[in-house]
């Protein structure tokens, strides 16, 4: 990026030269300048103003991304609404250029809205610029994807610039004189694998970028209410009941746009992922996206405690710092657990209440809905452990 930041700083040192004379031509000269050249000179400093902004703006972005410190907020959007927005947001100032939108209804992806919106806008913004009058933005579900092509009907990219395209700084002979960072396609790129998607670029009579998302699952059945609130527990003494409550929490939150993070034994992982299966979830494609992130109850409940008690320091490093990263780019989340139930069967009970009081110090400093369960024999009483929790999902 060295290069590219010098290039950059030059073209905003330039800018910044030109907004300096405009403002100092109007303090020097405010009563003496004619009417038109003073609306000639604000009108000017408007522009570059905004130019700076945008140069600042792209070089801040692509900057953040190359050390993958951006911001994200990612959670259920629905494509329809974002391309109905910048639509109707450019609308005004198309002149004679004109954009065709056909977008699926059911293009919902799992995105940050922002980055998302920010995507679309650097790719219409370069059809507009740099392609034909005619742009046509389309999106589809293609499986565990949503596909959204931008199309112009201009004379496409040169070829010598096809290899480098998504580099930084890359100008056609016309690009830099239309004021581009040369950073758009970069950021376009970063943004989308920040997202867990992809940006491709081919000719199809014209110029078409190909960006995919992953897709918001969508169960293929009515889902059992979302039982996600609090620190709840459900006791099970046969596993079909287990899955059952394991499969709506998990689908719900996913569903949702949410992410869920599962501890489970890889036993049950089996039972969740055959469930979610049998409902139209891929968990490998919900996995691959960040959004389903399972855990190992075995490896962890060997790993927890330190001189027969739990290690809330450990705790903190491989659970509490989990969490913090998944706060750290969802929205929303929601996390299970059955580490406290290995203990709780293996007679170490006390192991079991204080891996509980971990986990509710850890929701008061960072609330999320938090499910635990348990295995039960009938007639079995739970005992203190219903004290630990603020609701009982079934039993």
């Amino acid at each position: 990026m060295r290069d590219v930041e010098a290039q950059l700083i030059h073209d905003m040192q330039n800018t910044a030269t030109v907004l300096r004379e405009a403002a100092s031509q109007l303090h020097r000269n405010r009563e003496t300048l004619p009417a038109g050249v003073v609306t000639h000179l604000t009108e000017m400093m408007d522009r570059r103003s905004e130019m700076l902004v945008r140069l600042l703006g792209d070089l801040s972005t692509a900057h953040l991304a190359e050390r993958g410190e951006l911001d994200l907020s990612l959670q259920r959007v629905s494509l329809p609404e974002v391309c109905r927005d910048l639509i109707e947001e450019r609308q005004p100032v198309l002149g004679s250029s004109r954009i065709t939108v056909d977008v699926a209804a059911d293009a919902l992806v799992v995105a940050d809205p922002t980055r998302i919106t920010q995507v679309l806008d650097n790719l219409v913004t370069n059809a507009l610029r740099y392609g034909g009058p005619h742009v046509e933005v389309r999106a589809v579900r293609e499986g565990a994807h949503v596909v959204l092509t931008v199309t112009d009907d201009g004379e496409g990219v040169p070829d010598d610039l096809v290899d480098t395209l998504f580099d930084a700084y890359v100008h056609g002979s016309s690009s830099h004189s239309l004021g581009g960072s040369g950073l758009g396609l970069l950021i376009v790129r970063q943004l989308c694998e920040a997202m867990s998607g992809t940006i491709e670029y081919d000719e199809d009579g014209g110029t078409r970028f190909t960006a995919t998302f992953p897709a918001l699952p969508l169960p293929t059945r009515v889902l059992d209410p979302d039982v996600a609130a609090g620190h709840s527990v459900a006791f099970w003494h046969c596993e079909d009941d287990l899955a059952e409550n394991l499969v709506a929490y998990v689908a719900n939150g996913l569903a949702a746009g949410e992410a869920v993070l599962v501890a489970a034994t890889p036993a049950h992982h089996d039972l969740l992922e055959d469930g979610l299966m049998a409902i139209g979830i891929d968990p490998a494609a919900a996995h691959a996206s960040g959004q389903y992130l399972p855990l190992d109850a075995d490896a962890l409940h060997t790993h927890l405690p330190k001189r027969q008690h739990i290690d809330p320091e450990r705790f903190e490093s491989i659970i509490g710092e989990a969490v913090e990263r998944v706060s750290g780019r969802w929205l929303g989340f929601r996390v299970f657990g059955e580490i406290v139930d290995l203990y709780w069967r293996s007679d170490h009970d006390h192991l079991a209440l204080e891996l509980e009081a971990c986990w509710n110090d850890l929701r008061r400093r960072l609330p999320f809905p938090l499910l635990c369960a348990y295995e039960l024999a009938p007639g079995e009483s739970a005992g203190p452990i219903f004290d630990c929790h603020d609701t009982v999902v079934s039993a």
